[in-house]
């Protein structure tokens, strides 16, 4: 162990210099078990956690529709991803904001990075306009001079945040997935890497999630009804309502921490390495339908944003860029994804204007699309049922 920084309460930051990653909970994972001298991937972890899916949660009353491509909410993945590696992980919830943070700066006091749960509205670096709370991050150390933290996240650098940022973000109420100041325990020392029964429990997991949903629009099935339900939404829907959906499902899919086309490169990544690691024929033969189920996810959300108008290629090439910049993350590229940020409205407003002569062609177009995407997981999970 490196000694401590000038200022600082904890040696963390100097020894734990990873940063980034495709998906929160599972970068999050790998850095903290990095550090304690256990190597495993991002898309192992993510598969030994049974971790592909398919859920659509309908808009209520109180928030918009979601969509996913995981398996499981926290704290039910994130359990299944630990136990993939040996561990019995502990989530804890302090009762108040002063305990939540005291049982963080302990953890620093001992040296161990510690994976912490917050809204990313909240964070700054993000620059988010709503609201999750279910946003895996690994706290480093603490300035107390400064009164701040170090924090290893998505973005390719160390992000700074204030004390005050950081009780918001893990005190935030707000739904979905309030995150109820909650950080992870394990001994994080005893991981080992997964074995192939490990790897082989995490595919059936996916197995049964998408062949044998327990909600019926997660699954296959709920993957067959959204996209019928995107033919509706496209045809008969209020313009504006139309690009806000498809807007919303984009980033969702593409966007939010999912390693691309829903967290399906993720999973062929892991089925790569899986059929390496084991040698089983099954995992062999599904590697290829999972890349085919890659292409199929690709052209589907490419759809969800077409080419077709100045407006809707202006509007996808505006959130990609925005993306990108906040990942980076330096001064001028926060600066520069503020102002991309705050063209949004109007790119949107101009995409819903020109919908109306593409609605025929678009609903055609997203249903043969979305089918193509059920037709390749269905035959690839055909295959994984082996398993």
């Amino acid at each position: 162990m490196t000694a401590h920084a000038v200022g600082r309460e904890s040696p963390t930051a100097a020894t734990l210099n990873r940063f980034g990653g495709a998906h929160c909970e599972t970068a999050a994972l790998h850095k903290v078990l990095a550090h304690h001298g256990t190597e495993v991937s991002e898309p192992l972890l993510f598969g030994v956690a049974g971790g592909i899916g398919f859920m659509h949660m309908p808009k209520g009353p109180e928030g918009r529709a979601f969509v996913g491509g995981r398996n499981g909410p926290f704290p039910d993945f994130t359990r299944r991803m630990a136990a993939g590696v040996g561990l019995r992980l502990e989530v804890v919830l302090p009762p108040d904001p002063e305990t939540a943070w005291e049982q963080v700066r302990g953890q620093l006091a001992l040296g161990s990075p510690v994976i912490v749960y917050g809204d990313l509205f909240h964070l700054p670096y993000y620059q988010a306009t709503r609201h999750f709370g279910a946003h895996a991050f690994v706290v480093l150390d603490h300035d107390p001079d400064a009164g701040t933290v170090t924090v290893s996240d998505r973005c390719v650098a160390p992000r700074t945040l204030s004390l005050d940022d950081l009780a918001a973000a893990r005190g935030s109420e707000h739904p979905p997935f309030p995150p109820r100041h909650a950080w992870l325990r394990a001994d994080w020392a005893a991981a080992r890497e997964p074995s192939a029964d490990d790897i082989r429990h995490g595919v059936r997991v996916s197995c049964a999630a998408m062949r044998n949903p327990v909600v019926p629009t997660f699954g296959l099935r709920g993957l067959a009804a959204y996209g019928a339900g995107l033919d509706h939404l496209v045809r008969r829907s209020p313009a504006e309502d139309v690009v806000t959906a498809l807007c919303g499902a984009y980033v969702d899919f593409e966007l939010a921490g999912t390693g691309g086309c829903g967290f399906r490169a993720m999973f062929a990544d892991f089925l790569t390495e899986a059929a390496t690691r084991t040698a089983d024929q099954a995992l062999e033969r599904a590697v290829p339908l999972a890349r085919g189920a890659v292409d199929a996810w690709h052209d589907f959300l490419a759809l969800l944003l077409p080419s077709w108008t100045p407006a809707f290629t202006e509007l996808r090439d505006t959130l990609n860029e925005r993306d990108q910049r906040l990942l980076r993350g330096s001064t001028r590229d926060q600066d520069a994804a503020a102002a991309l940020g705050a063209r949004l409205p109007e790119l949107r407003t101009a995409a819903a204007e020109g919908l109306d002569p593409l609605r025929e062609q678009l609903s055609g177009q997203l249903r043969s699309a979305a089918q193509r995407v059920v037709k390749a997981e269905e035959t690839l999970f055909d295959v994984l049922k082996e398993v």
